[in-house]
């Protein structure tokens, strides 16, 4: 079943496996039993947000607790087999059905009304005004319900930052590494992949916590990634270091389409297998299947929405690999992202690789622009430079400097 054309009871069903298996979506989606087609999902959910709001996972007992009526329909809904990270999407279709039917029953009504010859025309026209401005409102309930005064967002308890890189880079932080063809950025993301799972700081070599870390490599040949990989285990190595089984990658040299259902089931298998705490993936255009530039933003917006899904619900960074446009005209080449303005927005950190002034691609030394502000004040490198024969092939210019 794909989620592209989804009818809203496969929707309501979809959703309910969503969450059944991943109740944290609770906490993000806004809907209610009201917004359900069928009473009895509608039902489910409300029972569902009960048992989340009480901080007891969701089974035939705790659900049968609530309505005994419930339980019956749980074998159905929660072998569905759907992958979580698409429940914004079930809630989406969701919306969209109980909008339409909301919007009928008003017209309908409104229609009654304004052919019934004992209702005055203006009072007949300001109810029209008065429901047509409720159509997109939804339940006012769970809008409120989402609205905090400022002392109840700042003195809400928060879980301490689960660092990736000390310093550096938070689960639920999200880069975009761009630059230049053949200029290093898939050197510079297996570096980073390969150190933090052997416990290495990736640009200085110092120790830190060792992380779970996925791979997910979507154009690069084999040979080459097994040398560029075989060198940074040997450094890890020389310093005792091994990532044991806390690294793991996978290939796919044809690409993944997020905006496929099954590709995002694929891609989700994939991390509910290796629960990283850092996801690094790319290169962003072979996430999609690329089609005219009208479609440029619904492609990106499809990618970074199945992304999201996935950080949300397995918890981890992410850094995407992505392209610079070339230069153009007397136009020197940027390390902005090519395509979709929304690469520019969505990242915590955009930052690009790019050849230190005066200097070749051949002689390693490059400068780590910020294409983007930041949202957070994190001490990331300026200066990179080769590490040198048994060294990372990219090292802070200035972390060096200070150990001399």
């Amino acid at each position: 079943m794909t989620t592209e054309h989804l009818n809203p009871t496969q929707a309501e069903r979809s959703i309910l496996c969503a969450v059944f298996h991943a109740p944290q979506w609770l906490d993000a989606i806004n809907l209610t039993e009201s917004d359900f087609y069928d009473p009895r999902y509608g039902g489910m959910w409300d029972a569902f947000s009960t048992l989340r709001q009480a901080g007891t996972a969701p089974d035939p007992v705790t659900v049968g607790n609530i309505d005994k009526r419930l339980v019956e329909l749980l074998p159905d809904i929660v072998t569905l087999g759907v992958p979580a990270s698409n429940a914004e999407h079930y809630a989406a279709v969701i919306r969209d059905a109980a909008l339409r039917r909301r919007t009928l029953a008003t017209v309908t009504s409104l229609t009654q009304k304004l052919n019934d010859p004992t209702i005055p025309t203006d009072a007949a026209l300001a109810e029209v005004e008065n429901q047509l401005t409720r159509f997109g409102g939804g339940d006012l309930d769970a809008v409120a319900s989402r609205l905090e005064t400022l002392d109840e967002f700042l003195d809400r308890p928060r879980p301490p930052k689960r660092w990736v890189i000390p310093d550096l880079l938070t689960v639920g932080d999200r880069v975009i590494v761009t630059g230049a063809e053949g200029y290093g950025k898939s050197v510079f993301m297996r570096t980073i992949a390969v150190m933090v799972a052997c416990g290495l700081h990736p640009f200085n070599l110092r120790s830190i916590p060792p992380q779970r870390v996925l791979l997910v490599d979507c154009e690069n040949p084999e040979e080459i990634m097994a040398d560029v990989l075989g060198d940074l285990r040997k450094v890890a190595r020389n310093r005792g270091r091994t990532p044991e089984d806390r690294m793991m990658l996978v290939r796919y040299p044809q690409g993944l389409d997020l905006s496929s259902a099954k590709d995002r089931l694929e891609l989700h298998r994939v991390i509910m297998m290796t629960n990283p705490s850092l996801l690094l993936i790319g290169p962003a255009y072979k996430l999609y299947v690329g089609g005219s530039n009208s479609r440029e933003e619904d492609l990106a917006r499809q990618v970074t929405s199945a992304l999201d899904g996935l950080r949300e619900e397995f918890g981890f960074a992410l850094m995407l690999e992505h392209h610079s446009p070339h230069a153009s005209g007397d136009q020197k080449r940027t390390v902005r992202p090519i395509g979709s303005s929304l690469w520019m927005r969505w990242p915590e950190f955009g930052i690009g690789l790019t050849p230190e002034e005066g200097t070749q691609i051949e002689d390693r030394r490059a400068l780590l622009k910020h294409w983007r502000g930041a949202r957070a004040d994190r001490p990331w490198p300026t200066h990179l430079v080769a590490g040198g024969e048994g060294s990372l092939p990219w090292i802070d210019k200035h972390s060096l400097a200070r150990a001399a």
